[in-house]
């Protein structure tokens, strides 16, 4: 593809689940996004507008021409055939508010494995995406009492495991606190700082493991010590006690009560403490939550 500098800031790298989990994280693929801008502004990126209109717009339209019957997701389509497919608007312009990078993770997994990936790169359709840059929020997501969460509501085809927002995150209970204002500061702290040593341990085994994050993750499967089961036991530690919960009860129940409650107090009016980093906490970024590792072009 021929391009000139007024593409530039539309040519984006695209990264799909395989290349998160099996390699080294690095996109191998690029994408034209347009965003949501009409055709004149879309015309300003000379070059990759006439890459569309050559080998994109000839393949809409027959699709769209042979299209029959009241389905008309072609026809609707060819209507705006200069802007990406699936771009995931809502995510793109999200992004644009954080720290330089969000949080992914594999749409199909038996496992997440959540990874930091910097905002310019495009995230693939199978890739499940959260705003958020902080390392609080990535060690939640991370943590045991999330992976119970998903494994127990996810959905499932045949033998693959589903990261189903409505039914995952949506409905997962973050931790809220003894009066519903969240964790103590020092417990945010200490999950952020078990969750950036998870990513420092497991960058580390990928230096000397092949196949990327699965085949790391697949040898906590072994007997024996391993430095990423103890950094995720530390994290998961740090989570329980952010929650209030105890070791010595059963996990899931003491998610649904916790679920229950927030219901209760949602439907009742009253405040409870939504994802992501507390209010009560301040300015994630002066509070040395956020850190700046992720995969990058």
């Amino acid at each position: 593809m021929k391009t000139d500098a007024s593409s530039a800031e539309v040519i984006h790298p695209y990264l799909i689940g395989r290349e998160l989990l099996t390699g080294d994280g690095t996109p191998e693929r690029w994408v034209i996004d347009f965003e949501q801008h009409d055709q004149v502004k879309a015309r300003e990126s000379a070059g990759a507008f006439e890459y569309i209109r050559k080998q994109v717009l000839p393949d809409i339209q027959s699709k769209a021409d042979a299209e029959t019957g009241d389905d008309r997701t072609r026809r609707n389509h060819l209507q705006q055939w200069w802007i990406h497919w699936r771009s995931r608007a809502d995510r793109t312009a999200a992004a644009k508010s954080l720290n330089g990078r969000y949080i992914a993770c594999s749409r199909v997994t038996k496992r997440p494995i959540f990874v930091f990936v910097a905002i310019d790169i495009r995230p693939g359709d199978a890739l499940q995406t959260f705003v958020f840059d902080d390392d609080y929020s990535f060690g939640l997501l991370q943590c045991a009492a999330h992976f119970l969460w998903f494994i127990t509501n996810c959905s499932k085809l045949k033998s693959d495991y589903r990261y189903t927002p409505p039914s995952v995150f949506d409905t997962f209970p973050w931790p809220q606190g003894p009066s519903f204002t969240g964790p103590s500061k020092k417990q945010i702290r200490a999950v952020a700082e078990a969750g950036r040593e998870v990513r420092r341990v497991r960058g580390e085994a990928l230096k000397v493991i092949t196949g990327g994050l699965r085949a790391v993750y697949r040898t906590l499967e072994l007997p024996g010590k391993h430095p990423l089961k103890d950094a995720h036991a530390a994290l998961d530690q740090a989570v329980l006690d952010a929650y209030g919960f105890s070791a010595k009860k059963d996990l899931l129940k003491q998610l649904l009560d916790l679920n229950h409650a927030v219901a209760a107090r949602e439907q009742a009016g009253e405040p409870v403490v939504a994802p992501g980093v507390p209010p009560a906490f301040g300015d994630p970024k002066a509070g040395g939550l956020i850190t700046d590792d992720c995969i990058r072009p």
